[in-house]
């Protein structure tokens, strides 16, 4: 019997994502955008990663407007971990009818409930059908 997972796997829509976009990109479009050196961008974005770290270290939060939040964290067996929580302005952005223009594979799949993915998984699959 197959899981609802697997099916979720097979049928679920997926973004497709591209590269990363390289900092020396990323500079350079925010350069043309501000009119501001692209090698002062840089030197700013890696001075970010230090001071977050650095105030991290020091148990201080550091919330970046419109991006989130950084704080560190502690998990039961002492491993520190920095976790980013998005800020709700961004997560609405992006989730706008015209916030994300990259491919999504299996566009057509989104809002499936479980049953429609049962009916599209055992016409596919009879000799494995999907267990719910």
């Amino acid at each position: 019997m197959a899981t609802l997972i697997e099916a979720i796997r097979v049928y679920g829509p997926r973004l497709r994502l591209n590269n990363p976009v390289p900092l020396e990109m990323l500079a350079e479009w925010i350069a043309m955008r501000t009119a501001i050196n692209e090698n002062v961008i840089l030197l700013v974005l890696h001075e970010l990663k230090a001071a977050i770290l650095f105030f991290n270290g020091m148990g201080t939060p550091v919330k970046l407007p419109g991006l989130g939040r950084i704080a560190p964290s502690i998990s039961y067996d002492g491993k520190l971990r920095i976790n980013m929580k998005m800020d709700n302005s961004l997560r609405r952005a992006i989730n706008r009818s015209d916030g994300f223009n990259g491919r999504i594979d299996n566009r057509a799949n989104i809002g499936l409930d479980k049953a429609e993915l049962k009916v599209r998984w055992d016409e596919a699959h009879p000799e494995n059908l999907l267990e719910l």
